[in-house]
């Protein structure tokens, strides 16, 4: 497969229409940091794929890959530069070719593929919507006819040109090396191998020459029945065999399904981990959503309570806010006050009436004594009639009593006034303060949670709250697969171990069938001499299954070596061992080695998903482009250089956007074109585009230099 041409409108920092024409070889686009290298990549990405790498919106130091329908991908030159209600549009057109899709056999006809997508939006009066999703169209001319692919077969034709298994090995950032591969897991080499050789061919061959061993024996014991007696022992033996025959052959169908149940749920897990791209973002933004919304109505809540809380006081003590003077002057109405319901007392006793009570009182004629003098209060005598008189008192002075309560209160709350009132403007301003300070925090949470649509692309919390849901439906359904990959690796080492068991208990009872059973000279069935030559067939395909893999194993893990060593310039602490996993061993102990530097772990990773893709060519006469933004940005000039000069061998196309190749100029650059063996260099600098205009993105596009 090779990329042609990339054709650019309106995507972020490329304004206007914009062209890459690529080559076989390898193809570099060189720019500083926000140049628009990644931009470039971001375009095939959103064409094929429909995701983006941009910032993530919690942290704009760290990206993300989103889901692109809500995403404008408008420069701000068009935003800023255009009327209410004007449209525009961003279209991305990729020219390709590959092998016909619909060839039996692999390098068959080759057929330039058109991948075009574009998406419309409309200027309001602050920001930009889209009025469409992103429309993909894929076409070709095949036989002179222009065919166009239905969208329903999108998805299919695009894994079988960049198959899932190896995809990650063909696109990649610097920044996400680590996740090329994860060899942790036995099945990754395994589908990797399926797809770069021929070694499935093999397994179907064994496959297909032990049914038909199989199928022999039993045929020759149904033929030997006819042409003599079994003993019972013989007949028995004959039956455990075959019992143990259809075991064996049982786990191997059991081992097949569950295996092509891995393989599925792997596809599956890979596909959704896709989706949960497009959708991560929503289950943060439901998080903050919630957040501002508690907050807003935490906030709400204080000012009502203030609110409430200010009409309360203003009809209790604030209303009389300045009445200090007045309240003092009250005093001369309080003492006639006093006096006017002193007056009322009807008693010449100068002892208050509330001393003691009455209820005292009435004891104390109860109990025939007083509990003031402590002396016995015979009834008929002077002091029992006393205290009847402080009875009649107080029943006669009730109402002098109420008064007197009520001017005690009226006193109380007067002096109560008198020490808050000169502190009443103060909680008035207090107040008012408050409810401003908690407005204009309510103000703030409710721009933070509009920026939060705003920022995201999002219309309302619907659509935060439906992408939520679906992140959660999504990744619940990574872990059920998860979960359901784990249970079928266990049930396949679970018949695996059955199955050897099984195996060997035929083994013995094949053994013990070729000592009582012997086959007679004079016997002639035709299915004896035909077995003998199945199983040794059988046996030579086992020994070349085992062999093939070993070898390409050996050709993965050289191929590796190779370019390994070739990207850090033969400065290497070790060498790669491909087994069952990837690991980096020293050359004369063989042992693993730890602490390895950045770089060093770095150029691991490409060597590995690079030899698969240079080994695929090689077994399968199918290329893949390698297509990689900014790949060298753990390494330093010197083992970028190699890295670089080194690659062109390995693929018929690769295209890297890096700005490490920025500081070359001049005769230093032609000669490293020229020994790099580079097609196509491209130089991209994002500039002013008026040169006496402010220095704002606003006033920026990427310019594209052609150097080769």
């Amino acid at each position: 497969m090779i990329i042609n041409k990339v054709e650019i409108d309106n995507f972020f920092c490329y304004v206007g229409y914009n062209e890459f024409d690529f080559d076989k070889g390898l193809n570099i686009v060189s720019a500083k940091n926000s140049g628009g290298k990644s931009h470039l990549f971001n375009a095939f990405h959103w064409t094929f794929f429909n995701n983006i790498y941009v910032d993530k919106q919690e942290d704009t130091t760290k990206k993300e890959w989103k889901a692109a329908d809500n995403i404008n991908t408008l420069p701000d030159y068009i935003v800023l530069n255009s009327n209410v209600d004007d449209v525009f549009k961003t279209a991305i057109k990729i020219t390709l070719t590959a092998e016909f899709h619909e060839n039996e056999e692999i390098k068959g006809d080759l057929v330039e593929y058109h991948f075009e997508k574009e998406i419309f939006f409309k200027k309001r009066i602050n920001d930009v919507f889209p009025t469409s999703k992103p429309e993909l169209q894929i076409w070709y001319v095949f036989n002179g006819e222009t065919k166009y692919l239905d969208k329903g077969e999108h998805k299919w034709f695009l894994d079988k040109i960049f198959p899932v298994s190896i995809r990650k090995f063909m696109w990649f950032q610097g920044e996400t090396v680590d996740e090329l591969y994860d060899f942790s897991n036995p099945a990754t080499l395994s589908y990797a191998i399926n797809e770069i050789s021929y070694f499935p061919i093999y397994e179907n061959l064994v496959a297909i020459t032990k049914k038909a061993e199989s199928s022999i024996s039993n045929k020759i014991d149904n033929e030997l029945k006819k042409v003599k007696k079994f003993t019972v022992e013989q007949e028995r033996i004959l039956v455990e065999v075959e019992e143990a025959k259809r075991k064996s052959s049982s786990y191997d169908d059991r081992i097949i399904e569950a295996k092509n149940e891995l393989l599925n749920l792997e596809d599956s897990i890979i596909k959704e981990e896709e989706k949960l791209k497009g959708v991560g973002k929503y289950s943060d933004l439901k998080l903050k959503l919630n957040k501002y919304e508690y907050e807003i109505k935490a906030v709400n809540d204080k000012i009502d309570f203030l609110s409430v809380q200010s009409k309360e006081k203003f009809i209790s003590k604030w209303m009389l806010n300045k009445c200090d003077d007045l309240i003092k002057k009250s005093s001369v109405n309080m003492d006639v006050l006093s006096k006017e319901i002193k007056s009322f007392q009807k008693s010449e006793n100068p002892v208050p009436i509330t001393l003691p009570g009455p209820e005292y009182v009435q004891k104390m004629l109860d109990d025939n004594i007083c509990y003031i003098c402590e002396r016995a209060v015979e009834e008929g005598t002077a002091p029992y009639h006393a205290l009847k008189s402080r009875m009649a008192d107080f029943k006669n002075n009730q109402v002098q009593k109420i008064l007197s309560d009520n001017f005690t209160e009226l006193n109380r709350f007067r002096r109560n006034l008198l020490s808050e009132l000169p502190g009443i403007s103060d909680e008035v301003v207090k107040n008012d303060s408050d409810i401003e300070k908690l407005i204009a925090q309510r103000k703030k949470l409710l721009t933070q949670r509009d920026n939060l649509f705003s920022g995201s692309g999002i219309e309302n919390a619907t659509e935060i709250s439906i992408g939520s849901t679906t992140y959660e439906q999504i990744l619940n359904k990574i872990r059920s697969l998860n979960a359901s990959k784990t249970n079928t690796d266990r049930r396949i080492l679970s018949y695996t171990s059955d199955k050897s068991s099984e195996d060997r208990r035929l083994q013995e009872l094949l053994d013990r069938k070729a000592k009582i059973i012997q086959f007679d000279d004079a016997v002639e069935i035709t299915e004896i001499t035909a077995k003998k030559y199945i199983d040794v067939i059988n046996s030579a395909l086992i020994n070349l299954k085992k062999t093939a893999l070993n070898h390409l194993i050996e050709e993965i893990n050289h191929e590796s070596n190779v370019l390994y060593s070739k990207y850090l310039g033969g400065n290497t602490q070790g060498e790669i061992e491909i087994d069952k996993g990837v690991r980096i061993i020293d050359k004369q102990t063989k042992k693993t080695l730890s602490n390895l530097n950045t770089a060093e772990l770095t150029a691991q990773k490409l060597a590995v998903a690079n030899a698969f893709l240079s080994l695929s060519e090689k077994k399968m006469n199918r290329s893949f482009p390698l297509l990689a933004d900014a790949p060298t940005s753990q390494f330093d000039d010197e083992n970028t250089l190699f890295l670089t000069q080194n690659l062109s061998e390995s693929f018929d196309q690769i295209i890297i956007m890096s700005k490490d190749y920025n500081k070359i100029k001049g005769d230093e650059r032609a000669s490293f074109i020229d020994k790099a063996k580079i097609s196509k260099y491209y130089e991209l600098k994002n500039e002013l585009i008026d040169k006496d205009g402010a220095d704002s993105r606003s006033n920026k596009k990427t310019y594209i230099n052609t150097i080769k």
